[in-house]
């Protein structure tokens, strides 16, 4: 007897549950698009691994970068980003904090890339 209690309550809950819905949400994605190129002169790194490649994985973790490549062999490092999410100067100063201030941003020559008319998009 407990059972068939047990289950109906189960199946009423099922039926109940399954016939509310919440009114579909608007989801925004953000869509990052190079639209900025900084070509930056870094000084503080010792080998390709262990500085370049860790300053590259950092870079790209951050939202706006679209893209990074640092050379050890010319102290350089490539970035494209979205500059309405990030600023060459956050590029700056991410890679100026970076274990325990390290490395040193040289010189940094910034190209905007293109003009881009952003649109949000119904993603539901």
């Amino acid at each position: 007897m407990f059972k068939l209690f047990l289950s109906s309550v189960l199946l009423l809950s099922l039926i109940v549950g399954c016939g509310q819905s919440k009114p579909s949400e608007l989801k925004e994605e953000v869509i990052e698009v190079a639209d900025t190129k900084a070509e930056l002169i870094v000084e503080g790194m010792s080998c390709q691994v262990g500085c370049a490649a860790y300053i590259d994985e950092e870079l790209e973790k951050i939202d706006g970068v679209v893209s990074a490549d640092v050379d050890f062999e010319s102290k350089s490092a490539s970035i494209s980003f979205d500059n309405s999410l990030i600023s060459e100067y956050d590029i700056v100063n991410t890679i100026n904090c970076l274990k325990d201030s390290a490395y040193t941003v040289a010189s940094v020559d910034v190209e905007i890339l293109k003009t881009i008319e952003k649109k949000k998009i119904d993603t539901h």
